[in-house]
Order: C-alpha cells, then structure tokens, then sequence
C-alpha cells in the first residue's frame, strides 16, 4: 500500500471512531427469553389433569339429556360405565366452540370458528384423556350409612386409567352445506372443515329435506370407562351419593350383583352442595341422615331384575339449575327394622322450658337444622310431620322454620309440638312458653365509649345472666361481646365497652341465659350510629430545595380508617401525596414557574368516613424572582508553558479530517 493509501486508511479508520465513540452502547435491541413451552388445554391455566381435575363430563360437554349405566362388578371393586348423550339444536353449536377452543393448544388451526376432520382426532384424544381426570359425581361407601363430615369425602370413585374412552357422531357433519377443504397449513390431504356455527338455514345434511324439521346438526357422545370404588367390600351396608349439581334430564342406572335380601334402607335429597365449586364435602356441617327435605327435582326407581340382581335408577332433573344437590341412597340386607314411634332427643328443648324474645309479633324460633336435631325416628325425621299449636291455633311451620307469636304486653305465649310418623306415632307433646324477659333503651343515638343501656325487667321472669354483643355489618365491621351482667327484679343502667366498633350503625345483641329458660340469642333496634372522628395530621418538615419547596410527616386515625390524601395550592388541586405506613409527604413544587408573592399549600386527608383534616402553610417564593447583582469578570493571563488550545469538538474534527483526506487524495493526483 503506498503512502497516501496508509493515510487515507488511517483518516477513515479516524472519522469511524470518532462516530462510533459517540453512539450509545448498551444491551442489544432484542433478547430472547427462555419460553416454558407448556400445554395449557380446556382454557388454559395449568396441565391438563390439573384443570380437568376440578369440573365434571357435563363441564366438558353441555349436553340436552343423556343415560348412564353403571355396572358394579362382582367382588363390588369396579363398575363398568357406559353413557350416551344428545347435544341438540343449538346446544351443538355451543359444544363445538367449545372442543375448537380446547384444541387450539394441539392444533394450529384450532380455535378458528371451524371443525376439521383432522381436529376431530385431537378432540377425541384430549377429551378421553381429559375425563379420566374428571370428578365422577359419584361416591360408593360402605358400612353405616351417613352423610359425611370432617374428614370423610364421597368423592371417592375415580376413573380406571387409560380405560376411559370417548366417542362422538357427526361432529364434523360429512354432507354439512358449507363444508370446505381445511384451509390450514399443514392440514392432511383429505382433511375438511365445517363452521362451528352454522348459518341461519342450519344444513348440516344436504340429503335430508328441510321441511322435514329434522335437527341436522345434532351431536350424540359415547362414553365408555371403568370405575374404581374403593369405598366398599361387600353389598351389607353401603351408601350411594350422586351429586346432582346442575343436571338435567339425566338417567343413571345402577345395577348391584345378585345379593339376596339386598334392599333400599333411605332415599333423601339433600339441597346445597354443588360439586364443582364446594371443596370440602361439607367439612363437618354434613345433614343428619333423614333429616333432608328435596325439593322434589329428582326421583328414583328400583327394578329387581330377572337374575336376581338390582338396579336402582335416579332421575335428577333441574331445569333451573340450583346452587347444588347431593342423592342419597342407603343400601342394606338386614332385615326391616320395627316401626317404633318418634322420640324426643337430648338435643330439644325440654318440657316447660321458656324462650326469651326482646321483640313482639311473629318470631323466628328454630329452622330445619335445629328442629332435625329435636327427633329420631328409623325412617329419617324429614318424613315426620312436625306439629305445632299455641292459644290461637295450628302454627305452620314457614319454609321448615318455626315461628310464634310474642305478646307485646309483658304476658307469656304458650305453645306445643310433637312429631308424627306415617303410622300416626306420636312422640309426646311438650308445651313451652315464649315472652319478652326485658325492654332495652338508651340516652344517646351516637355510640359512645362506653355507652349507655337501660334494661328494664318485665316481671315473672328468673335472675338472668346477660351477654351484650355490639357488631356491626361486613367483613370490616367491629364486633364487641361484653358481660356478664345480672337483671333480676329491678331496673339496671349499664355502660357498654364500645373501643372495637368502626363508623356506621351499630346493632345491639342480647345472649340471655337462666335457670328454665332456653339459652337465647335476641336482638333490639336503637338507631345508634357511631359518629367517626377526623384524623390527625402533623407536618415534621417542610423547606426549599433549589426552586422546588415540600414538606412531609405523619398521621393517624383515631377509627383505624384508611386516609387518603389530596394537595391544593391556592385552592386548586395540584399534584399527589405520597404515603408510605404512617407518613406522608408531598411532591416538590416548583415555585419558579408560580407567580412572585406568598402561595398557599394545603395537605388535606380523608378517612373513609369522610372525616377530614388539613394542614397549611404560607409559602412565599419572592426570593426566587430577585436579581442577582451582576460581577464583571478579571482578564486572566495563562504563563503554563504547557499551554493548549480546546479541543475543536466533534465537527472540527470531522471538517479536519476530511480536508486532510482531499488534500491527500489531490497529492496523489498530482504524482
């Protein structure tokens, strides 16, 4: 390379740093993250055992009406399940959006408003695996019957492993009118695909006429699986439970091996619990056996069998979808027991005992749940009749609850009940007695701390040991138990711990207990309100940094309430507080861009009560618009023999650099 090349190279290599040197270097302008590439099917979220885990075959499939038959084996181990269900009209439609979102996940072409025959495969695929997973609805346990509780589940029936299959009819309908080749990439070569929703004339099958009012675009689903029941060893005493959350036209059939003297002890529905949302099997608040009363949604049927064998077939049918309903059906070979008379348990109020109301007019006295603790009886207490009178009549239990009528004048209600069987078997009538034991008053309708109660005895009543409860709505409302305290024969003024109760009303509640009364719970209207206090607030700093001016501190809410915080300046809102646990602060403020002169900044804070305080500080910003008085510079003289010039910066270099290589390229010209 010659002379004038090696310059020319160096002022180009030059003019490339001197750019370089002034882009900025920094990550690069893409990065690729490590992707966990996981299958997420039936909607995402989680594996596909995970998701299916927790939803049911219907989840799955919202089908018109279906039958199951359940075969259990002979050594009462397994059962053989083998189901049909129709999807009609426009239910199929609905179906397939579905089965085209679930394999989306498998399929490209998935989740496209279309159905293909090579999507047809995958569906299959997935919803066989995907059911193995599903809750069954059904639990099998042995010995003596119950409903549940802590730690019993009847979820105990899980699918075989890879013993579940899922067939299906005309889900890609083969004449459908608006069938097409799969548009997909990578679609087989004889793949098709047909809309998911069909058009309004619904030609699912060109071959059959319209006019006909045949349902062409219908669905029909096989299901055919092996259950594991570990709950039970032999047919002597079992249970079945079928929950029937939001089922409707559904057939199940159980048929039991030949077992001689095998018959149905209790059949009952129990209303509440639905499958797919309820996770704990009731955790401990299980009905008590016979004490279930359905709402007629479901019946049953058994058919003894010419083999000797038994199948028993339940029929839940819920057009309007409840919150939940489990079946139960009690299994036995013992003999049929005596039909005794109902009792009286240790668990109902005992005879003569007197109830204590605070308020007149019908009232609440027990519902279902404590009235089927009352009796026993061998077929179960919902199928007592439960009788009640008091001085006025028949007193109809409302909706299984029962409710008396409490003189308002200091007198006493007498009342009785007994229960009947279908035998016309009395338990024995008890008579009881129900009154208002005290009147409740108070002085003031703003809560105070304590507050201040009268209680006035009505007379015939015993000493009574009193509990008063102060509660107040929500999941942040306070609650407030205070006592004992003892009314006897004469007038009592109390005074009330109220510190736990938060803005808002306040209602009074009473525990009543004593010698012959049944321990009661009654409550009073008083229209008392607590009245919430403003919250304090505290400036600890406040002063100028350059131009900009803030201040900061701390506050705290007598009511434990949240505070929020809001900044104005000259009365217009300007900007936010920051707060962090107790303390708070604002945000600089510029003063140099306000107007010269004394400016006003007010903190204000709200509780949730809308109680407010505030803060204000005079803020005078004249100092920034002084003028400074202006200083003449002193020459300076520079004697540093090392003495240079500045640098020329980026554009001098360039010019230089590009005058020396010209003037380099005509030196080689003129050679």
């Amino acid at each position: 390379m010659t002379g004038e090349g090696v310059l020319r190279l160096a002022v180009l290599l030059t003019i490339l740093v001197m750019l370089t040197s002034w882009l900025p270097i920094g990550s690069p302008l893409y990065v690729l993250d490590d992707l966990d590439e996981r299958r997420e099917q039936i909607g995402g979220g989680g594996t596909l055992e995970q998701q299916c885990s927790s939803i049911t075959f219907e989840d799955m499939f919202e089908y018109s009406s279906a039958i199951f038959d359940i075969t259990i084996s002979e050594d009462w181990n397994s059962a053989e399940v083998e189901g049909v269900a129709w999807v009609n009209d426009s239910l199929a439609d609905v179906v397939r959006d579905a089965l085209d979102e679930y394999v989306a996940a498998v399929y490209p072409s998935g989740d496209d408003d279309w159905m293909s025959t090579d999507e047809r495969e995958g569906v299959r695929a997935i919803a066989s695996e995907c059911v193995e997973h599903t809750l069954t609805r059904i639990g099998i346990r042995g010995g003596s019957p119950h409903r549940g509780g802590v730690g019993t589940s009847w979820k105990n029936t899980t699918w075989t492993e890879d013993q579940v299959t899922v067939e299906e009819w005309n889900l890609v309908p083969a004449r459908h009118s608006e069938i097409r080749d799969c548009t997909s990439f990578g679609s087989s070569s004889d793949c098709v695909e047909v809309p998911v929703f069909p058009d309004e004339n619904r030609d699912c099958d060109t071959d059959i006429d319209a006019s006909s009012g045949a349902d062409e675009c219908r669905l029909i689903l096989w299901l055919n699986a092996s259950l594991d029941l570990s709950g039970i060893s032999g047919p002597e005493q079992f249970t079945i439970a079928y929950n029937a959350s939001n089922s409707s036209n559904i057939v199940a059939r159980f048929t039991f091996p030949a077992t001689a003297d095998l018959r149905l002890d209790m059949w009952e529905e129990c209303e509440g619990r639905d499958v797919s949302a309820d996770r704990d099997d009731f955790a401990g608040s299980a009905p008590i056996r016979g004490s279930c009363v359905g709402d007629g949604s479901s019946t049953y049927e058994l058919i003894e069998n010419e083999d000797g064998s038994l199948t028993y077939i339940i029929a839940p049918n819920m057009p309007n979808w409840p919150y939940g309903e489990d079946i139960f059906a009690d299994f036995t070979t013992a003999p049929i027991p005596v039909d005794e008379p109902p009792e009286w348990t240790e668990s109902a109020p005992a005879d003569g005992i007197r109830f204590a109301e605070l308020t007149s007019g019908s009232q609440w006295v027990a519902d279902w749940d404590d009235i089927s603790t009352w009796f026993s009886d061998e077929a179960g207490v919902a199928s007592l009749d439960i009788r009640c009178h008091d001085g006025e009549g028949d007193i109809e239990l409302n909706r299984n609850s029962l409710y008396v009528n409490v003189p308002g004048d200091g007198s006493i209600n007498i009342f009785t009940c007994e229960a009947v069987d279908s035998a016309n078997q009395s338990s024995g009538v008890r008579s009881w007695e129900i009154g208002i034991p005290f009147s409740v008053s108070t002085s003031s309708y703003d809560l105070l701390d304590p507050h201040p109660l009268t209680l006035t005895p009505s007379g015939g009543w015993p000493g009574l040991s009193i509990w008063v409860i102060l509660s107040q709505p929500g999941e942040d409302g306070g609650y407030q138990r205070n006592g004992p305290y003892t009314l006897g024969q004469a007038e009592v003024e109390l005074g009330i711990p109220s510190s736990a109760m938060t803005p808002g009303e306040v209602s009074f509640g009473f525990e009543i207990e004593a010698e012959g009364v049944q321990t009661s719970f009654a409550s009073v209207y008083l229209n008392v309100r607590k009245v919430g206090e403003a919250p304090t607030i505290v400036v600890n700093s406040e002063g100028w940094d350059g131009d900009s001016w803030s201040m900061g501190g701390q506050f705290s809410d007598p009511d434990g309430e949240v505070v929020t915080f809001e900044q104005y300046i000259d009365g217009a809102l300007a900007g936010s507080v920051a707060v962090s646990g107790n303390s708070w602060s604002s945000p600089a403020i510029d003063f140099s861009v306000w107007s010269e002169g004394v400016h006003t900044v007010v903190i204000r804070g709200c509780d949730e009560s809308n109680m407010c305080a505030s803060v204000e500080r005079a803020v005078d910003n004249s100092h920034l618009f002084d003028e400074p008085e202006p200083v003449e510079p002193e020459p300076t003289v520079n004697n540093d023999p090392g003495f240079s010039l500045p640098a020329m910066g980026l554009p001098g270099l360039l010019l230089a650099a590009s005058v020396a290589l010209i003037y380099s390229g005509r030196r080689g010209l003129r050679t």
